[in-house]
């Protein structure tokens, strides 16, 4: 997989501290499938990066010829059309600071034929995430396709989690003061296993196309 990126090696925590921002590293194999979706589109694509923090993804979809928002709890704008000019796509991205859980995508930005959304959803109770989820479903064009992933029940974050035997709907506490420091993750989190975030987008009245485990644990998955 070719990886259109322009930020270097540095691991920067997101303004929140909810982690590294992987996606202005590189592009994992989720991100991969999603560009190969919006290659797949014969008409103008639109794509919507929620927690999209400074925008890596968003910026990677708008080289693959994507008009792009990018969506965040927090202000990344200045970062965010910085890089996107510098890539020759500032014309193609829009920044939103919104906060997804209570926003109404559909209505005040229309409909997308992808979605992705990295990285997030762990950080918001179950509940939440099924109706953060069916936000997103209604955000959706005909055909288009939600690329989810949360941190995983069974990677290395859930190495002494105090919530990892609690059923997944009261599932909702801070990771190990070692997994805290090691990774910057600083709220409270649901893990998941595979077959929970499928059942999850299935809760949330999703076709789940595939879903599956990255070598590092985390889990991903492909939905419509």
């Amino acid at each position: 997989m070719s990886v259109l990126n322009g930020y270097g090696d540095k691991r920067n925590p997101t303004i929140g501290n909810h982690g590294v921002d992987i996606a202005a590293q590189r592009a994992d194999d989720l991100d991969g499938m999603a560009l190969e979706h919006l290659r797949s589109i014969k008409d103008q694509a639109r794509a919507l990066d929620v927690a999209s923090a400074s925008g890596g993804q968003a910026i990677r979809m708008a080289l693959a010829g994507a008009d792009v928002l990018a969506l965040d709890i927090d202000d990344y704008s200045e970062a965010f059309y910085s890089a996107a000019n510098s890539a020759g796509v500032g014309g193609q991205c829009r920044f939103v600071q919104q906060d997804i859980t209570d926003y109404d995508v559909a209505g005040n930005l229309g409909r997308f034929d992808v979605i992705v959304c990295q990285r997030m959803i762990h950080y918001v109770p179950y509940g939440v995430a099924i109706e953060v989820v069916q936000t997103l479903k209604q955000a959706l064009k005909p055909g288009g396709r939600l690329f989810l992933s949360a941190s995983g029940l069974h990677s290395e974050l859930g190495t002494d989690y105090p919530a990892a035997r609690q059923p997944i709907d009261r599932r909702y506490e801070l990771l190990s003061d070692a997994m805290v420091e090691k990774h910057a993750m600083l709220g409270l989190v649901c893990l998941y296993s595979q077959d929970e975030l499928a059942a999850m987008l299935r809760m949330a009245d999703m076709d789940v196309e595939q879903v599956f485990t990255s070598a590092f644990g985390n889990v991903k998955a492909v939905a419509r």
